[in-house]
């Protein structure tokens, strides 16, 4: 699917922890995250679309899984390698 171009100041990432459901929820709108958490954690839960392009996108991952947390949660996952 290709990609809406969102300006650099609009794009986000948005993680939020809930403890009653014991779901942490992700939310990307950045490219690049959108690719290596697709990568890492399969397709999204909810794609968000803006003109039939890709804008944004969605994970919720239960508490019990433990491996996709962590990997949802790394650095080289979520900031990359900055330069």
């Amino acid at each position: 699917m290709k990609y809406y171009n969102t300006n650099l100041e609009e794009q986000e990432t948005i993680i939020n922890i809930d403890y009653f459901e014991k779901t942490l929820y992700i939310y990307s709108s950045r490219k690049s995250i959108i690719e290596r958490l697709k990568r890492k954690l399969g397709n999204p839960n909810k794609e968000y679309l803006t003109k039939n392009l890709l804008s944004g996108a969605s994970w919720k991952i239960s508490f019990q899984d433990n491996k996709k947390i962590r990997v949802a949660l790394s650095k080289m996952i979520l900031i990359g390698q900055m330069k």
